[in-house]
């Protein structure tokens, strides 16, 4: 199997956006997550397990099919992390009275007192990757991710699974 090319051997003049935005943002995502999965191992959570925790503190979602939607998960692939977290004592799942094949998810005690902890562990990890960066850059930065983002949700979704 051949590895993956990291972005570091590059130069910024070897980049060209039309080839090479998949890439960038790949590895900025990656050296994110393994940044805040280091950040979060005291805690024993790792990137995708925060971000299940504070969902549902913030009471965004209470669902996995909610879960996968906002996540971007496949149903297999939450199951499995909403298991783990359970396992750790984070969340509890109980009936809903109203679809008894629904399953409402909320934070256990344990989980709720973990919440608090979580996002400014999260927020060094962002605050490190915007070191350096101007007011005004950061605002832009957020301006031209969103403006790709819209770009794209413009096209119509034309692939089908076979």
């Amino acid at each position: 199997m051949q590895s993956m090319t990291s972005i570091k051997p590059c130069t910024r003049d070897e980049l060209v956006p039309e080839k090479d935005l998949g890439r960038l943002v790949s590895f900025l995502r990656s050296t994110l997550v393994t940044h805040i999965d280091t950040k979060l191992l005291p805690m024993d959570l790792t990137s995708a397990q925060y971000i299940v925790v504070v969902l549902l503190a913030k009471e965004s979602v209470n669902t996995l099919a909610g879960l996968c939607e906002h996540m971007v998960y496949d149903r297999g692939a939450m199951s499995r992390l909403l298991s783990r977290l359970e396992e750790k004592g984070l969340i509890a799942k109980t009936q809903c009275e109203f679809d008894k094949r629904s399953t409402i998810l909320c934070l256990s005690e344990k989980g709720k007192a973990l919440y608090p902890e979580i996002m400014p562990v999260v927020n060094e990890v962002y605050t490190q990757a915007l070191t350096g960066f101007l007011e005004s850059e950061k605002k832009q930065l957020m301006d031209l991710l969103f403006k790709a983002i819209n770009n794209l949700e413009s096209l119509p979704q034309t692939a089908s699974k076979k």
